[in-house]
């Protein structure tokens, strides 16, 4: 019995120094936006290649580094699907990570006027997917997005169906037909400390449970976030700077004008969230459930002990596993 655990312990050290090993390329694109690039980050598979590629789309506030490349445990969601075979790729939009910033952000003179909507940023994700299709000389795309990332990712799925594979949607918003207790916000962009945030994820736990975080998010990720903007420490105290153009898309569907038309999905699309999740509540995913009515096949899966940030927490390893069964599946 000792001998077989040191030998798995073993395999466990020399896969975990794979990973560490592979590190992901940083391609700079031109976007919609000329003058302004995005970056797509690639992670290449590990011993074999299945000739397929997925590409990440990150939510709201912090970019891909920081959600599907953050590592926890030395292990991230991009790492762990390269280690199955895939050609793995994660976007930042303007604004985020290490793709450029908007104008605005920096108080000056927007001349294009783009605030980086669900409809206008859907142009940089069909940037993304024609370079990996022209790169690996591919068909299709599996295409996985979280939050507002999921959103605009079904959009994108709506529009061209013929590039897209299989859709994972992670906790995406859609339409409510109800009215909010708040106002579309005028603001073009929040400034938010590392610290606020992990509170607000905090706060997304019910109260008489345990901590569902990571432990990594605790520090490193807090860290790691402030790295990501280049502006963090011109500000007191210490902040990130993001577009705040995804909450006019959340008071549009959430007021009965979502521009995510969920029937018109043609593909193969799986639907997750974490059984605490209320930005992507119980009532909604039932209802976009339903709507997938177009859709090839659809599967719809809820992680318990979780919530909208479940890629960051200890559960997270039933998220992978279950969007690596729906991509191998027939």
């Amino acid at each position: 019995m000792k001998k077989a655990y040191l030998v798995l312990l073993l395999i466990t050290i020399s896969c975990s120094n794979q990973m560490k090993n592979n590190l992901p390329i940083d391609v700079k694109l031109e976007s919609r936006i000329k003058g302004k690039q995005i970056n797509v980050a690639h992670l290449k598979p590990m011993n074999k290649k299945l000739n397929e590629a997925v590409l990440f789309i990150h939510g709201a506030s912090f970019p891909s580094e920081l959600a599907s490349g953050f590592r926890m445990n030395g292990v991230s969601w991009m790492d762990n699907l390269a280690s199955t075979g895939y050609d793995v790729y994660s976007l930042d939009f303007l604004g985020y990570g290490k793709s450029d910033r908007y104008d605005y952000m920096s108080d000056k003179i927007e001349k294009n006027k783009q605030k980086g909507v669900g409809k206008e940023v859907v142009q940089d994700i069909d940037i993304a997917i024609n370079y990996i299709l022209n790169e690996l000389n591919i068909a299709k795309v599996h295409l996985i997005g979280h939050s507002w990332g999921a959103t605009v990712s079904g959009h994108y799925a709506t529009l061209f169906p013929e590039k897209i594979n299989k859709l994972i949607l992670f906790a995406p918003f859609i339409q409510r037909n109800g009215s909010t207790d708040w106002h579309k916000t005028d603001e073009l962009y929040k400034d938010l400390t590392p610290a606020e945030r992990v509170e607000q994820f905090i706060r997304q736990i019910p109260k008489e449970q345990d901590l569902t975080l990571a432990k990594e998010v605790l520090v490193e990720w807090k860290n790691k976030w402030l790295e990501s903007d280049p502006t963090s420490k011109t500000r007191s105290p210490f902040s990130i700077r993001y577009p705040r153009a995804w909450e006019i898309d959340l008071y549009n569907c959430w007021n009965g004008n979502c521009f995510f038309d969920v029937s018109k999905i043609e593909n193969s699309t799986l639907l997750i969230r974490g059984e605490w999740d209320t930005a992507f509540s119980f009532e909604d995913a039932e209802k976009l459930f339903m709507q997938l009515e177009n859709a090839t096949s659809k599967r719809y899966v809820v992680i318990d002990k979780s919530t909208h940030v479940l890629h960051l927490e200890k559960n997270r390893f039933a998220l992978y596993d279950e969007v690596k069964l729906f991509l191998k599946s027939k």
